[in-house]
């Protein structure tokens, strides 16, 4: 596993351009400033294995990446959604909490596996 390091600086800055997306969509609650910087944090951490790291194996690269983009789908689904809706900031946190760690396990997990 080697990060490219142009390549993460634009999947940092464009996680944080849909953060900044996700704030402007909360925009008026009063929790919007959580919601901008927690999809930031949330996005920019599935974008990084996606778009910034090279594999030394090309099928643990594919399966690495296709969850990673699996699971960016699955936040920008649930964030925008919190966002729009302007659910319970503790629901909210917790929701997304627990799917960061689960993501961040299976990653683990993933990369660690060195046989596919």
């Amino acid at each position: 596993m080697k990060a490219n390091i142009f390549l993460t600086l634009i999947s940092i800055v464009l996680a944080t351009l849909v953060g900044y997306l996700a704030y402007n969509v909360a925009s008026g609650d009063e929790n919007d400033m959580i919601c901008g910087i927690s999809s930031g944090i949330c996005f920019a951490t599935t974008l990084i294995p996606t778009i910034g790291i090279q594999y030394e194996s090309g099928r643990l690269g594919t399966n690495i990446r296709m969850f990673s983009v699996l699971f960016f789908i699955v936040f920008a689904i649930s964030h925008f959604s919190y966002a729009g809706f302007g659910v319970k900031m503790p629901y909210y946190i917790i929701v997304n909490g627990i799917m960061l760690m689960i993501y961040l396990a299976i990653f683990y997990k993933m990369q660690s596996v060195k046989d596919i």
